[in-house]
């Protein structure tokens, strides 16, 4: 099965908005408007006394969640960035149906954000990648 790349072009939304850099960035948001993702973090981090939420960015600033639910949906996979049993400024895995296949660096900005080392396209590569090397081997030519 051959993928066709159909994820070089940001999903809508993958931009952060202007608002996302003030103090309190929801003061003048009416967050019911936003999407689910976007919408059960700051009420998560609401509920918890934390300061504002604001959505993890690629190194080109492109906003992870909607890029994730985008390669998510193209590929029919499960996309995780996560870190386990990690120090501060460890890399965290990125698991694909969870796998690891690569990792990634990142740091924590001044306001709070998580911000990874790669760029959207790198990541985009990454996973395109790796699905098309799944792919190729669960297919029967590439079977031995």
């Amino acid at each position: 099965m051959v993928h066709r790349d159909r994820t070089r072009s940001l999903p809508a939304g993958a931009k952060p908005p202007d608002w996302l850099e003030k103090d309190d960035p929801y003061a003048h948001i009416e967050i019911s408007q936003l999407p689910g993702w976007w919408r059960d973090a700051v009420v998560e981090f609401r509920a918890h006394g934390l300061p504002p939420y604001r959505p993890p960015r690629f190194a080109d600033d492109a906003l992870v969640p909607p890029l994730l639910i985008h390669l998510e949906t193209v590929y029919d996979v499960d996309i995780q960035l996560i870190g386990v049993d990690v120090d501060h400024g460890d890399a965290w895995g990125v698991r694909i149906d969870g796998d690891v296949i690569a990792t990634v660096g990142r740091e924590r900005a001044s306001n709070g954000s998580t911000q990874y080392e790669l760029t959207s396209d790198e990541f985009t590569d990454v996973v395109r990648t790796q699905v098309e090397t799944v792919s190729d081997q669960s297919a029967p030519e590439g079977r031995k």
